[in-house]
């Protein structure tokens, strides 16, 4: 997937924005401990199966997933862990020493990490990789925790494309 932003396209989410108060919760704190990073807009999204968590298409999460770039790189690298390779064997994973996140410094193969931070979506302070990306990402990938997943989000698709009453 190759994608583009023109150089004077301004971001989606301007740095000025005043930055909300978190509001997402889970029993876990992960997204609590998220914003206790203070990790500046535009470099960083929220990935995986939290995007579903947020959007009530899952009832869980096993870990928080967060693609990050410059400054926010440089404070997962603060955490006191060394980088690893990825578990998808593309890029570099830092897994925090006391919450189930995990930072990587790129998505899967045919992912722009630059695409995905630009076109999150905004969702109580926290920047979320975009519905229809999660869909194509796991449709692509097709392990068997992703059918679930592909399911609930087709399932919304047919509704919200469904007749108008």
């Amino acid at each position: 997937m190759m994608y583009r932003l023109p150089l004077d396209a301004p971001p989606r989410h301007p740095v000025a924005v005043t930055r909300p108060r978190t509001l997402v919760t889970d029993p876990a704190g992960l997204f609590t401990e998220l914003a206790r990073l203070n990790m500046p807009y535009g470099d960083y999204v929220v990935c995986g199966s939290a995007v579903l968590y947020v959007r009530n298409l899952r009832s869980c999460m096993g870990d928080l997933d967060v693609l990050v770039r410059g400054p926010a790189w440089g404070i997962a690298l603060t955490l006191g862990v060394t980088p690893s390779t990825a578990p998808s064997g593309y890029g570099q994973v830092i897994n925090h020493p006391a919450f189930a996140i995990e930072f990587v410094d790129r998505w899967t193969p045919g992912w722009s990490t630059h695409y995905l931070i630009e076109t999150a979506d905004l969702i109580d302070g926290i920047p979320f990789m975009r519905l229809g990306d999660v869909l194509a990402w796991k449709s692509r990938a097709r392990r068997p925790k992703d059918l679930p997943d592909i399911y609930a989000i087709d399932n919304l698709r047919r509704l919200w494309s469904g007749p108008a009453a």
